[in-house]
C-alpha cells in the first residue's frame, strides 16, 4: 500500500511538465504552457459557453491529445472557489480578486473570470509567508496525539495533492493545495488551524 502510495505521488510528478506557468494576463496568449498527463483529484471541472474546462492550482486546463494542456483563463467561466494566494481588490460591488494575472469577481455561485478593471489598481507583492502552519489542539489533545495527527494528515494531504514539503523535488505550484488539504484534515479532527 505505501509502495503503491509513493508509486503514485511519483507519476502525477513525472507527468508535470518542466515548464512552469507564467503568470499572465486574460488576454495574452503567450504564457508558457503546462501539460499535465492527470490531474490530481482536487481539481474542479467547468463548463463554459458548453465546453469543458478544468480548475486547478490556480490556472484552467482543457484536455487535448491525451494531456492536459494549461490555457488562458476564458472570460466568463465561473470557478467553485478561489486558489490561496489571492489578492482583493476594492470592496463592496466593485471588489475583484486577483490571482495569476486573472481577475474574478465574486458572484453567489462561485467566482466569474472577468476582464481586467479599465483603471487597474496598482497589484503590490505581498510579504512572503513562511508557510508554516499554526496548530491548536481545541479538543485538548495530547502532544503525542497531535503529533499523530499532523503526521496522517500530510501523508493524507500528500496523496491527496502530490506536493511533499520535505522534498525538493516537489512541485512548487502544489504547495497551495497542500497546504489547504493538511489543513481540512487537522480541521476535521477538532484542531484549530491558521
Amino acid at each position: 500500500m505505501k509502495y503503491r502510495n509513493c508509486l503514485s505521488a511519483v507519476v502525477l510528478l513525472a507527468s508535470i511538465s518542466t515548464s512552469v506557468a507564467a503568470q499572465h494576463n486574460p488576454g495574452n496568449q503567450d504564457h508558457k504552457r503546462v501539460t499535465m498527463k492527470q490531474l490530481p483529484k482536487s481539481h474542479h471541472r467547468v463548463v463554459h459557453g458548453g465546453n469543458p474546462y478544468y480548475f486547478w492550482g490556480g490556472h484552467f486546463y482543457r484536455h487535448s491529445g491525451g494531456v492536459y494542456v494549461s490555457i488562458t483563463a476564458p472570460i466568463g467561466a465561473i470557478i467553485p472557489a478561489l486558489p490561496g494566494g489571492f489578492i482583493t481588490i476594492g470592496t463592496g460591488p466593485g471588489r475583484y480578486h486577483y490571482y495569476a494575472g486573472v481577475y474574478y469577481r465574486p458572484l453567489a455561485k462561485g467566482y466569474e473570470v472577468v476582464e481586467p478593471p479599465s483603471d487597474p489598481p496598482e497589484i503590490l507583492p505581498m510579504e512572503e509567508a513562511s508557510g508554516r502552519i499554526i496548530v491548536y489542539p481545541a479538543a485538548g489533545q495530547s502532544e503525542e496525539q497531535t503529533g499523530r495527527d499532523r503526521y496522517e494528515c500530510h501523508l493524507w494531504a500528500n496523496r491527496e495533492t502530490g506536493f511533499d514539503p520535505t522534498s525538493t523535488d516537489s512541485n512548487a505550484s502544489l504547495k497551495d493545495d497542500y497546504s489547504r488539504a493538511l489543513s481540512a484534515c487537522l480541521e476535521a479532527r477538532d484542531y484549530v488551524v491558521k
